[in-house]
Formats: structure tokens, sequence, C-alpha cells
């Protein structure tokens, strides 16, 4: 392997594992961890309600009830497993519920009352008693009619109809502004140590195993630095200090490669120049010319 291939194989090494590195998902925030919780909290409360309206007797109900209640099964199905539902942006001491929430989601209820054509319906009642229970709604006859034509119970309605959470209060810690986290320090440590005590190899010692170590320590090190250059405080300041140790041991590491197999193929050259000349002799030879003697030197060489 050339110089180049080696100086390229080195940075794309470095390049993929700091991508790798700064490829982190986003923590969740308060809001989106409650956001699950809630999701998961409902739709199992619709599979219980779903399960319930499906095994209740309808023998008493007649062929357009029966139908509409079918149909309204079906599409409580359907808001289920859409999964968007409201939320609780109102009230911090307990769950409410809320026929249309302040991004204008519908409850259950709502969803269904407002896909089976009564819209004005769920307008009137997200006006005036937008966070009533089903219950306390028994006095709107617009209500009552629906309920009546749709083949559902008020004690069903009431089921259908959850409450909604409010998100737990969130507390933020103010970070200290020197503090080095306790993972990152013993990471540091180590990637940091081996960097140094090969890069000090590498200049004074050089040899091909010093130069691997020190190259796998340095790109160790630069990883180590760049996936927490984005943080701040004493974080940042010893990323900062990894990358710039890491680069140089990986730099000294190199050159300490590029050096010892310089040296290797200069060795291997004069080595069979040696030999070559330990296997040519020369020596004085009598020779007959013309019926003349001569004295000559007679070059014997084995390759």
């Amino acid at each position: 392997m050339n110089r180049l291939s080696v100086i390229l194989v080195a940075a794309g090494a470095t390049l993929l594992l700091s991508a790798a590195a700064l490829h982190r998902a986003p923590p969740a925030n308060a809001r989106e961890l409650h956001l699950r919780a809630e999701a998961t909290r409902l739709r199992a409360h619709f599979d219980s309600v779903d399960q319930e309206l499906r095994a209740r007797d309808v023998s008493r109900l007649n062929a357009s009830q029966r139908a509409m209640r079918t149909k309204l099964i079906a599409w409580l199905r359907d808001y289920r497993n859409a999964g968007t539902f409201p939320e609780n942006d109102r009230f911090a001491d307990r769950a409410r519920p809320f026929f249309r929430d302040s991004h204008g989601t519908l409850c259950a209820m709502a969803y269904l009352v407002d896909r089976s054509g009564g819209g004005d319906i769920v307008d009137h009642i997200a006006k005036t008693r937008n966070n009533a229970f089903i219950r306390e709604l028994i006095d709107d006859p617009a209500l009552v009619a629906w309920l009546d034509a749709s083949g559902l119970t008020v004690e069903e309605a009431a089921r259908i109809q959850p409450s909604y959470n409010f998100p737990p209060p969130i507390f933020v810690t103010v970070p200290d502004e020197k503090r080095v986290s306790a993972n990152y320090a013993l990471l540091s440590m180590g990637v940091g140590g081996a960097s140094l005590g090969t890069l000090g190899f590498n200049l004074f010692s050089p040899s091909r195993t010093s130069g691997t170590a020190g190259l796998t320590a340095g790109v160790a090190a630069i990883v180590a630095g760049v996936a927490h250059l984005d943080e701040s405080g004493g974080n940042r300041r010893v990323a900062v200090a990894n990358t710039t140790l890491g680069s140089l041991a990986a730099i000294a590491a190199l050159h300490a490669l590029f050096t010892t197999r310089a040296a290797h193929v200069a060795d291997a050259s004069k080595e069979s120049s040696r030999r070559l000349v330990s296997n040519a002799t020369v020596s004085p030879d009598l020779m007959v010319l013309g019926n003349e003697p001569r004295v000559g030197l007679r070059l014997h060489a084995r390759f």
C-alpha cells in the first residue's frame, strides 16, 4: 500500500467514525414522552370500549339504529388507529375531557358526531361546554337526539369519552459550566493517555507497531472529541483537547509508518547488494593466447 493509499484510508476511517459518532438521535423531551404515554393509554381505552360495544345486545334497536351503531363502532376503530388525540393544556391539577383542544383536535365522541354530519353540534358544545363530561350534556337536545339516532346510550357515550392528563412539570437543572460528565471523563482519560503515549514513541522511537497503535488511538480520540464538540462547558473544552491530541497522534503515527517503511525498503536494498557482492569473486588466472602465456583476472559470480 503506497503513502497516498494509507492517507486516504486513515482519513476515510476518521470521517466515517466521526459521522457515526455525530449521528445521534435527539433525546425526547418531557412533552413528547407524555404524549407517547397518553397515546398508549388511550389506545388501550378504545380497545376496551370497542369490545364492550360489540358485545352489547342490540336486539331492541331498529334497523336504522343498528346500521348507524355499526358505522360508529368502525369509525371509532379508525379514530383509535389514527392516534391523534386531544391534549390537556389547561387543567394542571386534574384530568379533564376536551371536546376540541386548542390545536383543533377532536375527542372520540366529537369525532363520531362530526363524521356523521353533526358538525354544528360539535361547534356548539366546544364553544359553550368544551370540558364537560357526557353525563353533564344530557340537557343538550341536539346531542340527545343524535345519541338516540345512533343507537348509543348515554352510558356508552360516556365510556367512549376519555379524560386527558396534564403533562408532568418540567424541572430544569442549570448545568455546571466547568463540569465534565463522568463517562466522558473516563473515556477521555483512556483515549487521551493512549494518544499521548503513542505520540512519544512515534516521535522518538518510531516503529510499525507504534505507528499502528498511534493511528488507532488518534482516530479514537478524534471521534471521542468530535462527538462532544456540540456540547457546552467542560465537555466541550475536553472535546477540543481530545480532537487536537488525536490529530497530533494520528499525524505522528502516519509519519512513523512511512519512515519505517522507507527504512525497511532501504535495508532490503542494502541486503540485496551485500548478497550480490558476497557471491562474486575475483582471482588471478594464467591464460595462453597465441602460444604466449598471459596473466589475467578471473571474475566468478553466482546469482
